[in-house]
């Protein structure tokens, strides 16, 4: 036996979240797959990133190692080079030792640092 209860329609007037764009959901679709390659490449940048190289001129002194780091790490303050006939002052953002360098500073990417010198008479 068949059921003879009326059927409601369903009407809603909700027609969701993209009611007003005028955009076809095919470039829809563009756009979604563009954002998940670009977080994928993202992802693989940072992964295939070793780090960044901290160098050192001591600008007539005693050489200095280079320093590998990562992204926001600290770097460790070397040992200071020496130069005869000079005292060393600190280690320089510039090469005009105009900006001293804060080891307490997070770095962000490949930095060369100078040595600054005094003359000692």
């Amino acid at each position: 036996m068949e059921d003879q209860t009326p059927k409601k329609e369903v009407h809603s007037s909700f027609k969701g979240l993209y009611k007003n764009a005028r955009i076809s959901v095919k470039t829809l679709d563009k756009f979604i797959v563009g954002g998940i390659l670009a977080m994928i490449l993202i992802l693989f940048y940072g992964v295939a990133n070793n780090g960044y190289l901290a160098t050192y001129d001591s600008k007539g002194g005693t050489d200095v190692p280079s320093q590998e780091f990562m992204y926001g790490d600290l770097l460790d303050e070397p040992e200071p080079p020496t130069r005869e006939g000079y005292r060393f002052v600190g280690w320089y953002m510039d090469e005009n030792c105009f900006y001293p360098f804060d080891f307490e500073a997070t770095a962000d990417g490949d930095v060369t640092l100078y040595a600054r010198w005094e003359k000692v008479e």
